[in-house]
Parts: structure tokens; sequence; C-alpha cells
């Protein structure tokens, strides 16, 4: 059977691997928030010559137009 002196050993380094563990999730997360960003401010970009804003910008135009005729 494990001592009491093993069995706090044995918690202490769970405690440290669940803490680093909780860091690099952190980071993985700030990662694909930060790569979310960069695809939507690619594709929602004040150029509206690529992407989906300029096919919103043309879905609306012509919904507009139709609307004023």
């Amino acid at each position: 059977m494990l001592d009491q002196a093993k069995l706090k050993n044995i918690q202490a380094e769970m405690a440290q691997k669940k803490q680093k563990q909780k860091g690099a999730s952190m980071i993985e997360y700030a990662l694909v928030v930060a790569a979310v960003v960069g695809i939507a401010s690619y594709f929602f970009s004040a150029d509206n010559s690529t992407g989906i804003s300029k096919a919103l910008n043309d879905k609306m135009t012509s919904v507009a137009n139709k609307i004023n005729s």
C-alpha cells in the first residue's frame, strides 16, 4: 500500500500536470480565436472586390435595386 508521503507526492504531481494542461489549452484557444478573427477580417474587409463582402454587397445592391424599381 501507499504510505501518506507517497500519496501526497502523487497528488502534487497530478496537480502540476493539470495546471500545465490548463495553461496549454488556454494558449490553444487563444490561437484558434486569433485565426478566426484573421479569417473573418479577410472576408469582411473594407475592400469589396473579393470574398464574402463582395457577394453580400452585390446581393444587397440587387435587392435595393428591385425595391426601388
